[in-house]
């Protein structure tokens, strides 16, 4: 008896995977069927990620770091930096043989095709445009939110 509850429950648990949320899928469809060419330094600003990050937890975009799509596990890796979450360089490390190659624009003529995980070794880099964004962000917010309990 010991054998079958424990089989049924450890059948529970696998087959109670994370599921998305309605929006997070039509965004995540979204994503996967028109964004086929980033700009790389400007993620945070295009509508579609700006979608994602309105209608993700953090569980969803922890869940789609392990997309089928690369535009998607990277657009999720991005709003969990964006977010502040601690496992990220963690994350990082869990896609260093990811080498599936997205292609990207500086936003004007030049293209190019970067291995997702060299953009988000770039991303997590102390010099790189996320980093000092959002850390920019955090401190007006920051600054905003003092001047605004006062």
């Amino acid at each position: 008896m010991k054998k079958y509850l424990l089989f049924f429950t450890l059948f529970i648990i696998i087959s109670c995977g994370h599921k998305l949320d309605s929006n997070v899928e039509k965004a995540v469809s979204y994503i996967s069927k028109y964004e086929t060419c980033i700009l790389t330094d400007f993620v945070f600003a295009t509508p579609s990620y700006i979608n994602l990050m309105d209608v993700a937890s953090n569980d969803d975009l922890i869940y789609l770091t392990d997309h089928e799509n690369p535009v998607v596990r990277y657009f999720a890796f991005i709003g969990l930096m964006e977010r502040n979450y601690p496992k990220t360089r963690k994350i990082y490390n869990s896609h260093k043989k990811d080498t599936e190659v997205i292609s990207t624009s500086n936003g004007a003529c030049l293209k190019n095709s970067v291995s997702i995980n060299s953009l988000m070794k770039d991303a997590i880099s102390h010099e790189s445009v996320y980093t000092l964004y959002f850390s920019r962000n955090k401190y007006h917010k920051t600054k905003i939110n003092t001047k605004s309990s006062h």
